[in-house]
């Protein structure tokens, strides 16, 4: 057998299916992928798929796609993330059809949302497991879906493998769509090409500088963009990529550093800013005891603003476990290119402190330590990979920036997609950028940035798009479900905008209310607004402010001038007559578990139903940040404003506190009462 890591796949010669198929015949008993199960402990190996079997389960999809017309036709893949996802992806490859995933999740608006997506594709073919299969032709509804195929991912079938027949794919042809997330309207999804693919892994690896045989462990979803591109940069670079899931991560965030532990170096591993804060937060000295980070040769910060402080908590934090400052890699990309197009291999120093007046002026002036003026500290994300062009762009007389003077960031080269899938007008503006001399095209960003010597320094950003763990939100869509918790604030202006703070970005909402748009009263008007703004988007708002119409910056036409309005909220300028600001959640870092479940069993039969619901009342409340006695019994918690999010933090707190283990569905669905009464169903054995 040939030993893979010694023989590492030409990322730049080849598509990403003929790197799979190379791989296969160099190794084929070479792990590929690793799973991780869901709520695994420590130390767990999970399952494993060897390069052969991928293979084999990549045929087996291309020949029934083949069968079914679905060759180079646009393929659903409503797959979770796992081996069914990855085998369904690279059939896609080795078939040249165009995938488009999107998630399995149906709870929700998330059922609405993968029937948009399909119609926005005008898909043909719809790929699934048997187990999803029912349920997603019973939310198919013809009148809004196109006519599809149904396939389902089979078991490997040597027989049908072998009828597979490599088609002829170029650079040039689609290879995949990706939805971008964020948007409650319709679906957007950018084109990938073929070309496009392999030059942005190549390019990954190339920023990264992983070496061959170097592995992967990945917590983010394949189903986006990243977690997509680690888990292919493992099979560029000979590796092995280990897979778990967001909600363990979230649930439980030293699952992530032990399985990097656990698994050979050189390891890439990565994730946004918050991903680095709540492992430096959240765990505890007995068990960074057990870790060893010394193989983590590349740590991934990109998706959101890099907080130079967070690294600092972070590396220190974690130094005394073997992680190396070194290993540091904040670094910057977006959908349009798939992955990041700009990483800094040498990260100290990380950031660069500027003169905070100059820089709203649009210049990046460094300032030295101690200097009598107000300043703000950036971090650098390095320059550009070997297939990507990278310029500072004075968005008005399009004209490269000089160094130090701030612009918009403008993209070119094969790494930058193709469009938007059915948008020709956004297509054009978005990718159709061309500089004052004729060059182009380039994709403008709508960053803002400027180069620090070779370093490109992010300082905000041109459009308004609010970034929060990781996950991009339109602030149009925000303002839309502030009016639809209160059809009184429809012709009240109301401004969305993101704020830095030590631990990320944060959601604000300032809205304009007049007397008798409410009866509650302001201050109930706006904790209504923040868990109904938690509840459509999943994701914590900071702070809701209320203020009189005339607070509200605006254009001389009428239009809510966001940035104004941030401004001055920023400067505490505003006088809020309704307010309700998020609590920070209280933490446990120990990683100890309670005796609650012991306790409970010791109390009479008839108080243990309402010693659950209390205890449950007090972790819900802690999680909202709200008081326990306004919480209602009888209403679903997702429209408390229980999003994905804390609804993990809630199962994994009720896992450790009650020794329990219940469906995520149970919690999703449930009220108050009815979790209580399953928590105490699950403890007793009996009826509650």
């Amino acid at each position: 057998m040939t030993d893979l890591a010694a023989h590492p796949p030409d990322a730049a010669t080849g598509t990403l299916a003929e790197v799979l198929r190379d791989n296969a015949e160099r190794a084929p008993d070479a792990t590929a992928f690793r799973f991780l199960p869901p709520g695994h402990t420590p130390g767990e190996r999970g399952e494993a798929l060897t390069r052969a079997e991928l293979d084999l389960r990549a045929r087996t999809v291309a020949a029934a796609l083949r069968r079914a017309g679905g060759e180079r036709a646009r393929v659903l893949l409503v797959l979770p993330p796992g081996p069914d996802f990855l085998a369904g992806f690279a059939g896609c490859l080795y078939a040249g059809a165009v995938a488009v995933p999107c998630s399995p999740e149906l709870s929700g608006n998330a059922a609405d949302r993968f029937v948009a997506v399909a119609a926005d594709a005008e898909v043909t073919v719809v790929l699934t497991t048997d187990a999803l299969a029912p349920a997603l032709r019973n939310r198919w509804d013809p009148a809004t879906a196109p006519p599809v195929t149904w396939l389902t991912v089979d078991a490997p079938d040597e027989d049908h493998a072998r009828r597979w027949v490599p088609p002829r794919i170029a650079d040039g042809d689609p290879a995949l769509l990706q939805y971008t997330s964020g948007s409650t309207g319709r679906p957007k999804g950018v084109a990938v090409s073929v070309g496009n693919l392999s030059a942005q892994i190549a390019n990954f690896r190339a920023l990264t500088g992983l070496p061959p045989g170097g592995n992967v462990v990945c917590w983010m979803s394949p189903l986006h963009a990243l977690g997509l591109g680690q888990l292919l940069l493992a099979q560029l670079v000979g590796g092995e990529a280990v897979l778990m899931t967001p909600e363990d991560f979230v649930a439980d965030p030293f699952r992530w550093l032990a399985a990097i532990s656990a698994t050979p170096g050189p390891v890439f591993s990565g994730g946004p800013n918050f991903a680095y804060e709540q492992c430096a937060k959240s765990i505890g000295e007995d068990l960074r005891a057990g870790l060893d980070l010394s193989g983590w040769a590349v740590a991934l910060i990109g998706g959101e603003r890099v907080q130079e402080a967070t690294l600092d908590r972070f590396a220190g934090t974690f130094g005394p476990a073997g992680f190396r400052r070194s290993a540091l890699f904040p670094a910057y990309g977006l959908t349009e290119t798939m992955q990041i197009v700009v990483g800094k291999r040498e990260p100290d120093p990380l950031g660069v402190v500027v003169d905070a007046a100059e820089l709203e002026r649009g210049r990046g002036e460094p300032v030295p330590p101690g200097t009598a003026v107000r300043t703000q500290e950036l971090v650098g994300c390095g320059a550009a990979g070997p297939f990507g062009r990278v310029l500072v762009v004075d968005p008005g007389s399009r004209t490269e920036c000089a160094a130090g003077r701030v612009g918009e960031v403008w993209v070119s080269g094969p790494v930058v997609c193709q469009g938007y899938w059915n948008r020709p007008a956004e297509t054009a503006e978005t990718f159709g950028g061309t500089l004052a001399n004729g060059d182009g095209p380039f994709l403008r960003t709508g960053d803002l940035a400027f180069f620090h010597g070779t370093d490109l320094v992010l300082c905000g950003r041109l459009k308004e798009l609010i970034v929060i763990n990781g996950r991009n939100l339109h602030p149009q869509d925000v303002e839309e479900a502030v009016r639809r918790v209160e059809p009184a604030l429809a012709t009240r202006p109301g401004a969305a905008f993101s704020v830095d703070s030590p631990g990320g970005e944060r959601l604000v909402v300032v809205q304009a209310m007049a007397p008798g748009d409410t009866t509650a009263g302001p201050d109930a008007l706006a904790e209504r607004i923040r868990l109904g703004v938690t509840s459509a988007h999943g994701v914590d708002v900071h702070d809701v402010v209320l203020v009189e119409p005339s607070a509200i910056a605006r254009t001389q036409s009428g239009k809510v001038r966001r940035r104004g309005t941030r401004d001055s909220y920023l400067e505490g300028s505003l006088v809020p007559v309704g307010r309700s600001t998020a609590a920070a959640p209280a933490t446990a870092p120990d990683g100890t578990r309670s005796a609650a479940g012991g306790l409970l069993l010791a109390l009479p039969a008839e108080a243990r139903g309402p010693a659950v619901g209390t205890e449950l009342r007090r972790r819900i409340a802690t999680l909202l940040g709200v008081a326990p006695e306004t919480l209602p019994d009888d209403e679903p918690l997702i429209g408390l404003g229980l999003e994905s999010v804390r609804m993990i933090k809630l199962r994994h707190e009720v896992e450790h506190g009650y020794g329990v283990s219940l469906p995520m569905s149970e919690f999703v669905r449930a009220t108050l009462a009815g979790l209580a009464g399953a928590v105490l169903r699950e403890i007793t054995g009996q009826p509650s």
